[in-house]
This record gives structure tokens, C-alpha cells and sequence, in this order.
């Protein structure tokens, strides 16, 4: 699988139904809401609607996923299935520098093809297959690494954190109507640049380099910051 989710041309996806001679299938469900989600957004992401793209009555989903809750959680671990399905299959484990930036690699490009998943549910344990994979991928390569089990488990979660957090971030942002992005995006210069220079210098200073600095700059520096912490640590 490669590390990017294809889109589908709306007009095309937005006329798609299931042939009638297809179960209907918790995978199928998923695989549905995902895609409305990249078309419409997270409030696209309704029972009601997802029974109109299946092109069955809602009360079949319910067969499937009990609430909503717990179709957005299968949404998410299908997307972090999809970032661990994407790591390089000849990916050297020994290299744990390696594996945790392969992981944070493929956890963006996971992040830019469903942003409506995420920032609906970066903050959640899904506890299904996908996150099972991940979660022993990398407690894993830490132990190997050397760590304790106490330390491999609190870096662990301060790299999958991290890495949440920001892709999480991304997502939110990602998802604003394209006016709020743009209006985000000019803050540094339409205000900081431009406030009054004796009471804010630094910030005068800084503005120019503020506007510049890019998401995916910022996620690559927090990826490096963890692993210097572990490095820091299995020097002693």
C-alpha cells in the first residue's frame, strides 16, 4: 500500500452505491465513511447519511457499529492501519531512529488524506487492529533499543503523543472552511508584524521568520526533540 490514500473524484464517489449483490460489511461501512468524510468533512458523517452512500436504511449500519462513537473509532484505527501498512515492508527494526521516523512519516500523510478522522479522534485509544499493530511496532523497537520497560512505555507514549498531538492539530486546522485557513495562516503578518515595537520587540524581530516556519517543519523538529530524549536516556 502506498504511504497516500487516492482520492476519489467527488462527482464520481458522491453517485457511488453498493451493488446490491455485496454484503453489507463493517469493512464496507468504514471504508464508505472515510470516504464521505474526505468529500464533506467530519459533519458530513452522519447514520442517516452513510445509510444514503451505502444506499441502504441507517438502521443496517446500527447492525454493524452500535453509535456513532464507535464507527469514528473504527474510522481512526483504520487510518493508523493505513500508516503502518505503508511503512517500508524491508524497514530495519534494529534502527529504532529509523522506525520512529517512519512512523511519524506515514502518521502526516495518514493525517493529510483524513483530516476529519483525526480531528475527530487523534485524542482516542481505538484499541482495534491497526493500533494494536502500531503500539507493537514500537514499544518493541524501544525495548531492543535497549530501554527498561518503564522507560520504553514512557517514551513510547511521549513519541505517540507528540505525534498525535500535532498531527491532530494539523487536522483541525485542515479541516477550517479555506477563508479561516488563509486567516490563520496571515496572522504573523497581518498582526505581529506589524505591533508596536516597544512593547514588543521580539515579536517584531521574529515575525518574518514565524510566517515561514511551515507545520511539517515544526512536526519534524517535535520527532527529532523525542528522539534526542531517548538517545539522552540510553546514554545514562
Amino acid at each position: 500500500m502506498s504511504g497516500e490514500t487516492r482520492s476519489v473524484p467527488a462527482s464520481k464517489t458522491s453517485r457511488r452505491r453498493r451493488n446490491r449483490s455485496d454484503p453489507l460489511s463493517s469493512e464496507l461501512i468504514v471504508e464508505r465513511a472515510l470516504d464521505l468524510t474526505r468529500r464533506e468533512g467530519a459533519q458530513a458523517l452522519t447514520m442517516r447519511r452513510l445509510g444514503e452512500e451505502l444506499g441502504v436504511d441507517p438502521t443496517a449500519v446500527y447492525r454493524h457499529f452500535r453509535d456513532k462513537d464507535e464507527l469514528v473509532l473504527a474510522c481512526m484505527d483504520r487510518v493508523v492501519a493505513m500508516a503502518y501498512d505503508a511503512l517500508d515492508p524491508h524497514l530495519d527494526v534494529q534502527d529504532w531512529r529509523g522506525v520512529l521516523r517512519a512512523v511519524a512519516n506515514q502518521s502526516w500523510k495518514a493525517c493529510e488524506a483524513h483530516p476529519a478522522i483525526y480531528s475527530l479522534a487523534y485524542h482516542r485509544t481505538t484499541g482495534g487492529p491497526g493500533e494494536r499493530k502500531m503500539v507493537e511496532l514500537l514499544l518493541s523497537t524501544l525495548a531492543r533499543a535497549g530501554l527498561s520497560p518503564r522507560q520504553a512505555v514512557l517514551h513510547y507514549r511521549t513519541f505517540a503523543d507528540s505525534m498525535l498531538a500535532m498531527c491532530g492539530m494539523k487536522a483541525g486546522a485542515q479541516s477550517l472552511e479555506t477563508t479561516l485557513q488563509e486567516k490563520d495562516a496571515g496572522a504573523w503578518a497581518r498582526i505581529y508584524a506589524i505591533l508596536p515595537q516597544e512593547e514588543y520587540p521580539a515579536a517584531r524581530a521574529h515575525a518574518p521568520h514565524l510566517a515561514e516556519v511551515t507545520e511539517r517543519d515544526i512536526y519534524l523538529a517535535v520527532t527529532d526533540a523525542v528522539i534526542s530524549l531517548i538517545d539522552a536516556t540510553l546514554r545514562g
